[in-house]
């Protein structure tokens, strides 16, 4: 009994940590995205628990009212939402067109994926550190 226990609390450690590094990376991805100090979120669908939890982000409740839209689904988006900015939570939210680039884990590890032309025709430009992380296709 005891050791199942022990397994309960490393686990509920352990994933604590990855919801934290998950907001600290969005943070630090929707700042260089919007080029805001303090941009306004709207999260679309259930991980909306997870960033909550944190400060850092500043989420906002309406899609309107935001500088860009983090999409944990691509179902029931908001009407209002179809000219914001948006960006991916899985890999294959980047098959839709109106998505910039997506932060997902994959084999266990954080994967992050801009596509070029999304960028420019959206106008950004991200800092030369993501680099890698756009594709020009």
């Amino acid at each position: 009994m005891i050791k199942i226990f022990l397994f309960l609390i490393i686990g509920i450690i352990v994933y604590s940590n990855d919801a934290q590094k998950k907001v600290i990376i969005f943070d630090m991805l929707m700042k260089n995205i919007t080029h805001k100090s303090a941009p306004l979120v709207y999260i679309h669908d259930p991980m909306k628990q997870m960033f909550l939890s944190q400060n850092s982000l500043n989420i906002v409740e309406k899609c309107n009212e935001s500088d860009i839209v983090i999409l944990t689904t691509l179902n029931y988006i908001p009407i209002e939402c179809e000219n914001k900015i948006m960006f991916g939570t899985k890999y294959s939210h980047l098959k839709d067109n109106r998505v910039i680039g997506s932060f997902f884990w994959q084999k266990g590890r954080p994967n992050i994926l801009f596509y070029k032309q999304r960028l420019d025709a959206k106008g950004i430009v991200l800092s030369k550190s993501f680099d890698k992380y756009i594709e020009k296709r």
